[in-house]
This record gives structure tokens, sequence and C-alpha cells, in this order.
């Protein structure tokens, strides 16, 4: 940020609740004189109750609340703009900074999952991706990243039992933020909100190194791999910055993860019609993926604005899966719930500036 007065303001603005740990908190009820159990209460109702507002937590005076409002307020990200579909809520978010934030909820007939982002952009640059094409601005915060699971629930009352890091951005790119909020998220109340290790997934491009950090982290995560192309041409035409990692690392990475961890690494490939779908593809994958304790998502292309890239035909779908199911590899084709509300990642964040663009030329002229 260029403005040394706006960086003023932005360093002045009281810390959320988002933002403190039990330990914080409770030092800052006693510098106001309050018992310390008085954090234990509030984050207790916090991290159980999915709360919209101060005026919700009802454990604490009115006194206490309104100054809570003033000087923790509960969250710092702004709410720009709510998609919502039959499967699939989009939500848009303003940083204090003004940077623009996606999350999404995902409804599936055995769990709903909250999809968040860990980054403000991506500089990884994947071709058909909508976030990719816009480019990297910062990280995400680790209370940013966790107020998006938090929002979503005080907003739409549904609280998701899962958790992907599949939104915008290279999670093993800001990796010390991802894991705290990670530790948030799955630590017992009142410290965090009690979502099993298992039950939120990694997603990654491959950082070999950052996956091999990860396998030493005592947390029984899900790790996902987007693969994308069975060899390095392929995928560096797709993934331009996977030039930085050779398949081979990447595999013996996610090989290890595995081993350390005894999860099952989940390896995903957009399929994209005439680049990566062919039959001697699917055999490289296989011969890429046999040795491997593994899964495979297959992922039809979502349409992405001024992306040319088109989506198989199910047929074609249909005959890649099955060359790695006859190898003994279990695929699936998992189906874009977000179609209908411009869910594929950093859709509706490009749409929002545009018309910010729009706005300001014509405000300019």
């Amino acid at each position: 940020m260029n403005d040394p007065s706006a960086a003023g303001e932005l360093a002045s603005r009281p810390r959320p609740l988002s933002a403190l740990d039990a330990d914080e908190l409770a030092a800052l009820f006693k510098s106001w004189g309050e018992p310390a159990f008085r954090a234990t209460q509030l984050l207790d109702f916090y991290c159980r109750k999915g709360v919209a507002g101060y005026e919700q937590v009802t454990n604490l005076s009115k006194a206490l609340r309104e100054r809570l409002a003033r000087e923790a307020p509960l969250y710092e990200l702004e709410l720009r703009e709510k998609s919502a579909g039959d499967e699939a809520t989009k939500w848009l978010w303003r940083a204090a900074d003004g940077a623009l934030l996606e999350s999404v909820q995902i409804s599936s007939p055995d769990h709903n999952t909250s999809c968040l982002s860990s980054q403000v952009g991506c500089a990884l640059g994947c071709v058909f991706c909508a976030t990719g094409r816009s480019g990297f601005e910062r990280d995400l915060r680790a209370y940013e990243i966790l107020e998006q699971y938090l929002q979503m629930w005080a907003r739409s009352n549904l609280r998701t039992s899962h958790v992907v890091f599949m939104g915008m951005g290279e999670p093993l790119l800001n990796y010390d933020a991802v894991l705290a909020a990670v530790r948030r998220l799955n630590a017992p109340p009142p410290r965090g909100l009690g979502i099993a290790a298992r039950r939120i997934t990694i997603s990654t491009v491959g950082i070999p190194q950052a996956m091999r950090r990860l396998a030493t982290e005592k947390l029984q995560l899900e790790l996902a791999v987007s693969l994308h192309g069975p060899d390095e041409a392929t995928r560096r035409r797709l993934i331009p910055a996977a030039k930085r990692f050779a398949i081979a690392e990447i595999m013996d990475a996610a090989l290890e993860y595995s081993g350390k961890t005894r999860r099952l690494v989940t390896y995903e490939y957009v399929l994209l019609e005439g680049i990566n779908d062919s039959p001697g593809q699917a055999g490289d994958l296989v011969g890429l993926l046999q040795t491997h304790p593994c899964k495979v998502n297959l992922i039809p292309f979502n349409r992405v604005a001024g992306c040319d890239y088109r989506r198989p035909a199910r047929a074609i779908q249909e005959r890649f899966r099955g060359i790695l199911e006859k190898a003994g590899i279990p695929a699936t084709i998992r189906f874009s719930k977000g179609d209908k509300v411009d869910a594929a990642c950093g859709q509706l964040r490009r749409q929002a500036q545009s018309k910010d663009e729009g706005s300001r030329m014509k405000d300019e002229s």
C-alpha cells in the first residue's frame, strides 16, 4: 500500500476477535478489569454458535458486549456480494485494505463443505483458472482465512462439517498463515472450532518442500495435489509455474506424505478437451500413480470468461476414468456445483473488479 495515511488507518484499527487467541483475549479482559474466565465464556460461545454480532453473545453483559464491539469487533471482512445456487453459495469479501477474496459453501447429500481462499489472487498462473489469470496481490492473514468459515456459518446458519483449501491462492505458498488457521479450525472449543483434521483438505499445485513439512505437522489432514497433466510438457503448458518443480519431485513428496500420515493422497486432474484427455495420457497417468496410495478426482473443465478451453464430452470423461479404474486406481468424476453462481475460482472477484473499474472510469470521464 503506497498511501501512508491509509496504512496508518489500517494499523490503528482494532484487532478483530477472529485475530485473538485465548491467551490474548484473556490478557485484554484483564486489562479491562474483567475476570479471565470471561475470555473462555466468549470464545466458547463464538466457537460453538455461529455468531453474526455481539448482541447474540447472551452470556456476557450488555456493557461488555458494547465495549467489545468498539475495541475488538467480531470480524474485519466485509461482505461485498453473495451469489446463491441450489448446491453452492458464493461469497465475495472485502478486506480492510480493499482486497477482494472469495469463499464458497457447497452442499452434498452426505455433508456440507466450506471452500476457503488462502491468498488474494494467485502467482501460479494456471491458464484455465480465473484466479490464476488475474495475478497475485498478497497472502491472507490467518484470521482472514478463519473469518471466511466463521462468517459464512454466521450469515447462513449452516455449519459445514468439511473444509477445503481450494479457493483463491496456493495454500502451501502461505504456509504459516494456513497452518495457523487450520489449527484454529481443528482445535476443540474454546480454542478452536473442533473440525476433525481428516475433514480438512489442503489442495496444492505441488510444492515439494512444503508438502514434506506438512507431513511432519502431526495432523491427519487430507492432501490433494493438482496434477492436470501426466507429463512435464502438458503440465507446464497448463501451469506455467510448474517448471519450478518436476513431477517426479512432487510424486516423491506425496509418497512421503502418505507414508508419514497413513493418508491417501488425492490427485486432481482438470479434463480439457484435446489437451490432456486422450487414452495415451490416461495410460501415462496410470504409470505415474500405480505404485502410490491414492485416488483421483477428474474435474471436467468449468467455463471461465475469456478462456478458450472446453470440457470433453461425457463419453471421453468416462473413457479416461475407465482406464484408471481398470488399472486399480480409484477415480471419480467431480462435476462443479458452482456453474450457476460463477463459483469457479476467482470468477466473482473478476466480475467485481470489472464493475469497480467501469465505475472509476465513468467517474473520471
